[in-house]
């Protein structure tokens, strides 16, 4: 195997002509490929290749991975209940319904949009069904009631999830990715990476949960 260059962060902010915090915040959102050797980050020749390629900083999501205007037909239909496999019922009092299609894949998608505690707060919420199955969720950021963002966390094909310092997928290259608990705070907020998009931008949402089917057909 052929060893890359390795970089501490300071070398990389000197080859970068920028500040060590600066690197450091770029490896915290996932946009700089990074390791730990104990308690210090290390990031190679070929991670800051590919850094510089994608744009470096250049912030991703200012349009979803797919573009789905085109294949997303949905209308607002009645409130509606579902039952979670703990027994759990959760109430929409906002919904809409429709389908996705391209080439290849045909979808029924159900969008239910209702209150729910999350990371010890009450808080917006927001699920996506695909063909009648829960695919991904969203929870209102803290600053909801000004930013209108929900968040929604990203698994990859493993089931894990996708964590700060791994590479970002090319599915989810040109979505708005943060870490979760950058945008939702409080106990058990996810320290892994999410989806950020506004409530009302269901291009992002059912395109999140079209990507999280497709990983799932691979499992």
């Amino acid at each position: 195997m052929e060893i890359p260059m390795i970089y501490s962060v300071e070398e990389t902010a000197q080859l970068l002509k920028t500040s060590p915090q600066a690197i450091l915040d770029e490896i915290e959102v996932g946009r700089l490929e990074a390791f730990m050797v104990g308690s210090e980050w290390r990031t190679t020749d070929k991670a800051i290749t590919d850094f510089i390629s994608r744009g470096g900083s250049k912030p991703v999501g200012t349009a979803p991975a797919r573009q789905l205007s085109s294949k997303l037909d949905l209308q607002q239909v009645p409130a509606f209940q579902y039952t979670w496999p703990n027994g759990y019922t959760e109430e929409y009092p906002l919904a809409y319904e429709g389908t996705f299609n391209d080439a290849d894949r045909h979808f029924e998608v159900k969008i239910g949009i209702g209150e729910r505690e999350a990371a010890g707060k009450n808080r917006k919420r927001v699920t996506v069904f695909l063909n009648g199955r829960p695919t991904v969720e969203f929870a209102g950021a803290d600053d909801f009631d000004n930013s209108s963002l929900v968040a929604g966390v990203v698994t990859l094909p493993n089931k894990k999830r996708l964590k700060p310092h791994q590479p970002v997928p090319a599915e989810y290259r040109s979505f708005d990715l943060r870490r979760y608990d950058s945008v939702v705070t409080g106990p058990r907020a996810a320290t892994t990476m999410a989806v950020v998009a506004k409530i009302d931008d269901f291009d992002t949402m059912v395109s999140h949960a079209v990507t999280r089917a497709m990983y799932r057909d691979q499992m």
